[in-house]
């Protein structure tokens, strides 16, 4: 009898522990299988759309350029998608496409539009499109008084996106200097070679000077950096004023379109002293400016000027060179170099599409190497519940 209790007793607790795990452990790993499968349609989701947005043309197929210099219509859009229809290549993006994405003084596509037409209703995302090596520079300029001369010292610090140093990147700092000889402007260019050593870092300095009365008036230094052929550029801050205060550099096909700033701080006239196209191999001079090719708040508030066959020629660059006055008080007229195009290469190459915080909830991100003008980008589709 005492045996046949004990057994009882131990079917009892048995029983109590199976009743208690039921309780407590099943619904556990529920909750976890449910976050799972949620974590992973967010997965599959994110994956379907960033497969539209960078294999699909997108319609119409030239959609980013179809307005030509006339204000972009979005309502226009039928189909979206980022891919170059011009190149057979996977992940290789149209410079125009991308350009709307941004804060585009010609227009842009809303965060709404590209919502309704990938299919996304009851979530929300970002798209980011970043340089793909990491490039820390400093840049300092020292100009002689007499503004015959000016010792341009660099450094650079290149790292992958993880902050792993990169060594042995190839990198080429061009220093582009516009130049003032009292009868005529010039714009000119200077570019050596460097590599980066085991840190990933490689610095260096260059004298640029000029003769007779010419005198330099402003500088600006880019870095290209190049990994087994793959190259990513940007651009340093600029010696003598803020370039967002003399205009905005926009390509629309083969349509360069200038436009003056909402909020200047400064009304007066910009003249178009030069316009060059630049691909760290060739620099080839689109337009050397009359007084005609000029921007005036008023009555000149946007400039165009197309060039055959420029968007088949890939221009890493354009670099404008304007006879301006800078700054709210004047002070005279000087030249002022502005890099371009203004959506590719505002806040040092980086653009953000729908920069809002992630929600506390589950979100998924996909990665992936673009092309873009030549150049290389990661592109980062991030997306979660609304």
């Amino acid at each position: 009898m005492t045996g046949e209790a004990y057994d009882h007793m131990m079917a009892l607790v048995v029983l109590g522990v199976i009743f208690t795990a039921s309780v407590f452990v099943v619904p556990s790993l529920s909750y976890v299988n449910l976050l799972y499968l949620d974590q992973q349609q967010l997965q599959n989701i994110a994956l379907s759309a960033m497969k539209t947005i960078l294999f699909d043309e997108g319609y119409p197929t030239d959609w980013g350029s179809m307005h030509g210099t006339s204000m972009f219509k979005e309502n226009d859009v039928k189909r979206f998608g980022l891919a170059d229809p011009k190149d057979p290549s996977l992940y290789v993006l149209d410079p125009d496409k991308v350009q709307r994405l941004a804060n585009n003084p010609m227009g842009n596509i809303s965060y709404s539009k590209v919502k309704e037409l990938l299919g996304l209703s009851g979530y929300d995302f970002s798209i980011v499109m970043r340089p793909l090596y990491n490039v820390d520079r400093s840049v300092d300029i020292q100009r002689a008084s007499n503004e015959q001369t000016a010792t341009i010292k660099w450094e650079t610090n290149v790292s992958r996106s993880d902050g792993h140093p990169v060594p042995k990147a190839i990198v080429y700092p061009t220093i582009i200097y516009a130049v003032d000889s009292g009868s005529s402007f010039e714009t000119r260019t200077v570019q050596s070679r460097n590599e980066t050593d085991s840190l990933g870092r490689c610095q260096g300095n260059q004298l640029v000077s000029v003769s007779g009365n010419a005198k330099i008036k402003d500088i600006i230094v880019i870095f290209r950096v190049t990994v087994a052929d793959r190259a990513t550029m940007v651009v340093s801050s600029q010696d003598t004023h803020d370039p967002d205060d003399i205009a905005k550099i926009n390509i629309v096909g083969d349509t360069i379109v200038l436009s003056l700033p909402e909020d200047m701080s400064n009304p007066e006239n910009r003249w178009i002293t030069n316009i060059q196209m630049y691909n760290f191999e060739t620099s080839i001079s689109l337009l050397n400016g009359t007084n005609k090719d000029r921007l005036n708040y008023g009555s000149n508030n946007v400039w165009n000027m197309t060039f055959s066959g420029l968007s088949s020629c890939e221009p890493g660059i354009l670099v404008l060179t304007f006879n301006t006055v800078l700054g709210p008080h004047g002070g005279g007229r000087t030249l002022a170099i502005l890099v371009g195009p203004w959506a590719l290469w505002n806040l040092g190459g980086i653009m953000r599409f729908n920069s809002v915080p992630v929600g506390s909830g589950a979100s998924a991100v996909v990665e992936r190497d673009v092309i873009i003008a030549g150049m290389a980008y990661v592109a980062e589709l991030r997306l979660w519940k609304a």
